[in-house]
């Protein structure tokens, strides 16, 4: 028998106000981005205590190809939460049943193939990054560890947004401050007493997504309502891979498109010098709050939009966008003043260098421009994949970090020098945000026609069976 603490999900999505809902499930999410970025800052910062610049040009240059790690398994992740929530929107416990086992195991299966492949290209891989003779010894020992427990990264990526679906959002915070924790407390033991530097910082991340990843299947085996990791509901059915992979693609495609742009970006930058590429990385850890947080309010309402949709509630999922675009403008406009009033504070946090300190702060400066809208764009991406309209995503996505970004990258860097990379980022947001919000506008006049439709035809058929009726009459 369901016990009243753990009330069915369904209920929850149906019948909260959408406030109270949004809190349930947007508070622990933003928690669980602030926990990504102390967890995202605490490697930085603790190389950056050894004094070491060259350390934290390794660190930032390996960014990328982590990046895209945590990318995979978000890719899976979110994928499988929309899929989730809209199979419960429509009662099918089956399939629930079945997203949630199979995002379980493909994540590791992914995870080790990534560390293979990753593994056996090492050395050009390296050379594609940027490492100079100063920073290629630093970035090959962090990336051997890293690689190790990748799958373990994975998997703990993707079920943290998975079990959000039903509703556990304060479990998937629980479980990724666990690791957050683990990898704050050995960090300064592993960089600093043991003196392991580069590669201490490596095996404090793998231990504290070892122990994330052990809270989580603690929860899915003994907790959980809904959802299943148990073999016997895993299946490779092509249906599960496609519905999967096309609503999380555009998150995978976004981050992927971001890491390949990054090592274009530092490529660039090491040109200018290594300084350069160690105040781009300080800056963007110092103003990662910004986006992220934005993000986790996006990841916060997925499932009650996904619900929403598949269950036809499109009043509760119309209050649900307006209210988070309105919240989401009000926090990226007050966390970009913060980050610009003390943009020198942050940035001598990680590193205390006359010479990279002026430049992080301007950086900064340009950087935060955007800040405020992150979030309506986050949230116009998030309803695109939480309505099974991928394509419109992914081709912003791709959009934003590929077809705007790089090529801009190279046209600013030869006609303005360092100024011109530092301008691309906030470019290609507005482009971008545009275009979102036209798409996801488009795609949700089309939904509400469609419905519309569906209502007025005879009999209960839908608009296309009722015009193929009246064609054959």
């Amino acid at each position: 028998m369901e016990s009243k603490k753990n009330k069915l999900s369904q209920e929850i999505f149906a019948t909260e106000s959408i406030w109270r809902l949004m809190a349930k499930m947007c508070v622990p999410a933003v928690l669980t981005i602030l926990i990504m970025v102390l967890y995202n800052m605490a490697d930085i910062y603790f190389i950056g205590q050894t004094g070491d610049s060259y350390k934290v040009t390794a660190l930032s240059l390996c960014m990328p190809i982590t990046t895209v790690l945590s990318a995979l398994g978000s890719m899976v992740g979110t994928g499988a939460s929309s899929c989730i929530s809209i199979a419960m929107g429509r009662g099918d416990t089956s399939r629930v049943h079945a997203f949630s086992s199979f995002s379980f195991y493909f994540s590791l299966l992914l995870g080790a193939a990534y560390a293979i492949i990753i593994y056996i290209f090492m050395s050009p891989i390296l050379d594609l990054l940027g490492t100079s003779s100063n920073t290629r010894d630093f970035a090959q020992s962090y990336l051997f560890f890293i690689l190790l427990g990748a799958p373990l990264v994975m998997v703990n990526t993707c079920m943290g947004q998975v079990i959000r679906s039903e509703g556990a959002a304060t479990q998937s915070m629980v479980g990724n401050m666990i690791g957050t924790i683990v990898n704050i407390i050995l960090d300064p033991i592993f960089i600093l007493f043991f003196g392991l530097g580069v590669p201490g910082a490596a095996i404090a991340t793998v231990i504290g997504n070892a122990c994330s990843t052990v809270f989580f299947v603690y929860y899915l085996l003994k907790k959980s309502q809904k959802m299943s990791i148990l073999p016997k509901d895993f299946s490779f059915q092509r249906q599960l891979v496609f519905a999967i992979l096309s609503i999380g693609l555009p998150s995978g495609i976004s981050t992927l498109l971001n890491s390949i742009s990054s090592i274009f970006e530092n490529n660039l930058l090491v040109g200018h010098g290594d300084q350069y590429v160690a105040a781009f990385s300080v800056a963007g850890k110092a103003t990662m709050i910004i986006g992220m947080l934005q993000m986790g309010i996006a990841l916060g309402v997925q499932p009650i939009i996904a619900y929403s949709y598949g269950a036809k509630k499109w009043d509760r999922m119309n209050e649900t966008i307006r209210k988070t675009a309105g919240f989401t403008l009000v926090l990226g406009l007050l966390l970009t003043i913060v980050c610009r009033i003390f943009s020198h504070q942050l940035v001598a946090a990680f590193l205390d260098d006359a010479e990279i300190i002026p430049l992080g702060i301007y950086v900064i400066s340009i950087s935060t421009l955007t800040g405020p809208l992150t979030g309506v764009y986050q949230l116009c991406t998030t309803f695109l994949q939480s309505t099974e309209k991928a394509g419109y995503a992914i081709f912003v996505s791709v959009l934003r970090q590929g077809l705007v970004f790089i090529p801009a990258l190279y046209i600013m860097n030869r006609l303005f020098g360092f100024n011109g990379i530092v301008w691309c980022q906030p470019a290609a947001m507005v482009i971008s945000l545009i275009l979102a919000f036209f798409l996801a506008m488009r795609h949700y006049r089309q939904l509400r026609k469609k419905d519309d439709e569906d209502n007025n035809a005879p009999s209960g058929l839908t608009a296309e069976q009722a015009t193929a009726k009246e064609k054959t009459a």
